[in-house]
């Protein structure tokens, strides 16, 4: 496998600028810690809370399409149950990734779309799957 230089170079300013955001940042916050256990253990509770299974592939799927109707996240996610995808989309909402939209047709249709805040977490999360997409190789592979 090939890694291109230049895109290792410019991974790597983009760490640096990122840490540098976060470090700054988390030292103007009120709810900053500098106890790495007790802001590990936050980490990993917003993590689960948002990660958990089937979180991230609804997330991935809205920020994808925009925006879908239940039956169509249920088609794309094989393997769903209808009671988990309510679940999994009732919790992203109280979140505030998620929104759901009642569309006003004949019938009531409804539609879900990632909030603002939904957004900002993808695009945010965008380098760190394209960096690993980069150095799986999956830019220099045939698609299947």
């Amino acid at each position: 496998m090939e890694f291109f230089p230049e895109w290792e170079e410019k991974f790597r300013r983009f760490r640096d600028d990122v840490s540098a955001f976060s470090k700054e940042i988390s030292s103007t916050i009120p709810f900053s810690n500098d106890d790495p256990a007790l802001s590990a253990q936050m980490n990993l509770q917003i993590s689960r809370a948002i990660f958990g299974k089937w979180a991230l592939d609804i997330l991935v799927l809205l920020y994808s399409l925009r925006a879908l109707g239940f039956e169509a996240i249920r088609k794309h996610l094989k393997g769903i149950s209808p009671k988990v995808l309510s679940e999994k989309l009732k919790r992203l909402e109280d979140n505030g990734l998620v929104r759901r939209e009642v569309q006003g047709t004949r019938p009531v249709r409804v539609l879900y779309r990632l909030t603002d805040i939904g957004l900002m977490s993808a695009k945010l999360g965008e380098p760190v799957i394209l960096y690993l997409r980069y150095r799986k190789g999956l830019y220099l592979q045939d698609s299947p």
